[in-house]
């Protein structure tokens, strides 16, 4: 009777040591399994910068020539604002495009920084991006909220420029509070916090806004898309219809405009263009791209901006973002 007593603690001891053995095995297993996963992550990761960063230098040296600048500019912005790049590599796949940046608004412009470092509204700037807001059919209370909010988030001082203007008192008591920025915006996401920018609102504007690490903004007119007419809407002053500002566009020359007087000098366009910064901002030649790198590696997904500016003629890459915008 004792001897089968011992016999069962034996057998009990044996399949609780085994039990032990397998759920260290496990463990162990798992361990290396989220080691190796990790690994390989690592090194997917490590490709998609290298493939990345190639592919940024190839096209820095690409758009240093201004022919390549101005194919880049005809090709992409007849039909689309992109111009495709597809590569198979060894376990995925890249796909790229070089966005012509001459075709819209610099939101920092809309602040004008004084040789004694003052900062003032920009003023023939915020009637330009007011006609902009207007042409997306933004009602006009809207359009003057957003217009004095604005200008208070990019200064630095802590009072508002206008009646409708707001600075840190309002929005600390906002969900989720916040600060104004008092700086330029980084990227177009930020317009998101200021007062009046709604979600809808943020949806229409963003195909024609853009930010720049400066308060200057130029568009060219041979980059203006007929897709996207509101632009050539807003430097009318909203003048020109949307059927009026895409036939226009439509009936681009294919080799674009050889001088901005050329442009200015269609009878549509004698007629419409009147305001300064029609007149003072518009130029042939962009000197602002962003490089879109999506990369597929083992069925993970990298992306990345580059935001690539021409300086003397020599291109530069000024800043990169990792992820898409929301």
């Amino acid at each position: 009777m004792l001897d089968k007593q011992f016999k069962g603690a034996a057998l009990i001891m044996a399949l609780f040591v085994t039990a032990i053995i397998a759920s260290v095995s496990a463990g162990l297993f798992s361990m290396v399994s989220t080691n190796i996963e990790n690994e390989k992550k690592m090194v997917s990761e490590q490709q998609a910068v290298i493939t990345t960063l190639s592919l940024e230098s190839f096209t820095k040296k690409y758009l240093n020539n201004k022919e390549n600048r101005n194919n880049i500019v005809l090709a992409a912005n007849n039909f689309t604002q992109k111009s495709p790049i597809n590569l198979p590599l060894e376990r995925g796949n890249l796909e790229a495009d070089i966005v012509d940046m001459g075709q819209c608004f610099n939101l920092n412009s809309l602040i004008s920084i004084s040789a004694a470092d003052e900062e003032t509204a920009n003023e023939k700037n915020l009637e330009f991006f007011k006609y902009l807001m207007k042409s997306l059919f933004i009602e006009e209370q809207k359009v003057e909220e957003i217009s004095s909010a604005v200008i208070d988030w990019l200064d630095k001082d802590f009072f508002p420029d206008t009646y409708l203007g707001v600075e840190d008192d309002f929005y600390q008591n906002e969900e989720p509070s916040r600060l104004t920025s008092n700086q330029f915006f980084f990227d177009i996401t930020e317009f998101r916090d200021v007062k009046g920018v709604t979600e809808d609102i943020f949806q229409k504007l963003k195909p024609y806004i853009c930010v720049f690490n400066s308060s200057e903004t130029k568009i060219n007119i041979n980059s203006l898309n007929p897709f996207y007419p509101n632009i050539l809407m807003a430097l009318s002053s909203n003048t020109l219809s949307d059927l009026e500002a895409r036939n226009i566009l439509n009936a681009k020359p294919l080799a674009g405009y050889s001088s901005v007087s050329d442009f200015l000098n269609l009878e549509e366009i004698k007629t419409s263009f009147s305001s300064k910064f029609s007149k003072s901002n518009l130029v042939l030649e962009t000197k602002y791209f962003v490089l879109n790198t999506n990369i597929k590696i083992d069925k993970k997904d990298y992306h990345l901006k580059s935001h690539i500016y021409l300086i003397n003629e020599s291109s530069k890459v000024i800043r990169r973002k990792l992820g898409e915008y929301l």
